[in-house]
């Protein structure tokens, strides 16, 4: 009886580890859409609510969300989502990421062309910039349209998000005559971008879309007077405009703080400057 009490003791973590069971957590979904507007395939990280994806009967009011550089916050933005819907910060939101590379970054997330010849690798990434007018009639035309159509839905509203170069493509979507979105999270963007294009092409027209700006104050970052123009035109032509200067972020955590704060600031319909 001792020795067969012996081996069940040798064996137990061998027989606890073969009844370990290991599988992938997975999130989301992938949806690949083909643009003919931008002659290339569009990757979609879309987050579902859980209420939209077990409701028998339709919902009216769902929130759309769009990430730029959608891979590096899709994940952290599903689950401030979850949390942000359950405490009734923010409304039943789908989110959408759209991943990103180093080309197009440059390729879609900027205004104009601006020729770069410090390098041949520079001038080769530069020579593809100035894109997002196709983006946007992408977004606007193909993509959005196609979600609604999977999801059965009608976007009630609809935010973009964007950080560095992606907040040079928030802001262009917000100086563009087609106003695509009702609300605008924008963080440490490359204001500098064409000589500052966006503050020489903001209009002094009055503007009731939410947005949300912020600049880090450590580390690589933008200049607090570098935002001046920027900051002055909004102040006076848009009451839904906040700006923060978050002094303990820096260039790269500066995204996810504004992510954070930005959602609560514009899903606050009575948050007015």
């Amino acid at each position: 009886m001792k020795i067969f009490n012996l081996i069940l003791i040798l064996l137990f973590p061998f027989l606890g580890y073969s009844q370990t069971k290991v599988t992938d957590l997975t999130f989301g979904k992938k949806i690949t859409i083909n643009s003919e507007i931008l002659s290339d395939s569009i990757e979609c990280w879309v987050r579902i609510p859980e209420r939209l994806n077990q409701s028998n009967s339709k919902i009216d009011s769902v929130s759309l969300l769009v990430l730029l550089d959608g891979d590096e916050y899709f994940k952290i933005a599903s689950d401030i989502a979850e949390l942000y819907e359950w405490s009734n910060k923010m409304p039943l939101t789908v989110i959408v990421g759209l991943p990103s590379t180093g080309e197009s970054r440059y390729k879609y997330y900027t205004p104009t062309n601006v020729k770069n010849l410090n390098s041949k690798e520079d001038s080769i990434l530069y020579s593809k910039t100035g894109n997002f007018n196709l983006f946007e009639s992408s977004l606007s035309q193909e993509v959005i349209p196609r979600l609604e159509h999977y999801l059965q839905v009608k976007f009630s509203e609809k935010t973009i998000f964007g950080h560095s170069n992606g907040g040079l493509g928030a802001l262009s979507f917000y100086i563009s005559q087609n106003h695509l979105f009702d609300h605008y999270i924008v963080a440490s963007p490359a204001i500098l971008w064409d000589n500052y294009y966006i503050q020489k092409n903001i209009s002094n027209n009055s503007r009731k879309e939410s947005i949300y700006l912020s600049l880090s104050n450590n580390g690589w970052d933008y200049s607090l007077k570098s935002y001046g123009t920027l900051i002055d035109v909004l102040e006076k032509t848009n009451k839904r405009f906040k700006f923060k200067l978050n002094e303990e972020e820096n260039h790269a955590t500066n995204g996810l703080r504004t992510l954070l704060d930005g959602l609560i600031y514009v899903n606050n319909k009575n948050k007015i400057q």
